[in-house]
């Protein structure tokens, strides 16, 4: 099987309601039965998302995100083969708010700590995702 890493931005869609917790055990279910890891991190406004797994599996929920009216103005920021996965461990890691510690390991890697996905790259936003899920750990 070839492993993909797809890391997307989207902004949430303010008129329609979003349950995080239920969003979360529901791509923990999905997820697990594909085999797709990966981690999440949503500050209110917008989504950060890597998914990692079979290309095939990979596809079809990114098709699923970017038709689903909760998402807006989605971003594909990096689509590419990889050897491992940076997110074993999650079948979706949610990091979720904006605190101190949150801007802190952005500024490490973004300008502010707020992201611009036309701006960013793939690497130092895998790179903050990466920091952000091991302060979970």
């Amino acid at each position: 099987m070839n492993l993909t890493r797809l890391v997307y931005y989207s902004q949430h869609n303010p008129s329609m309601s979003l349950g995080v917790p239920d969003l979360i055990a529901t791509c923990h279910r999905n997820n697990a039965a594909l085999d797709v890891t990966g981690f999440l991190q949503f500050n209110g406004h917008s989504f950060l998302q890597v998914l990692e797994g079979g290309r095939a599996e990979v596809s079809s929920l990114y098709n699923r995100i970017v038709t689903d009216p909760r998402h807006l103005n989605v971003i594909l920021i990096q689509c590419c083969d990889v050897r491992e996965r940076m997110f074993p461990g999650w079948s979706m890691g949610l990091h979720e708010g904006m605190d101190e510690q949150t801007k802190k390991v952005f500024l490490r890697y973004f300008s502010g700590n707020t992201v611009n996905p036309e701006t960013i790259g793939a690497d130092s936003l895998l790179a903050a995702l990466r920091d952000l899920s091991r302060e979970m750990a």
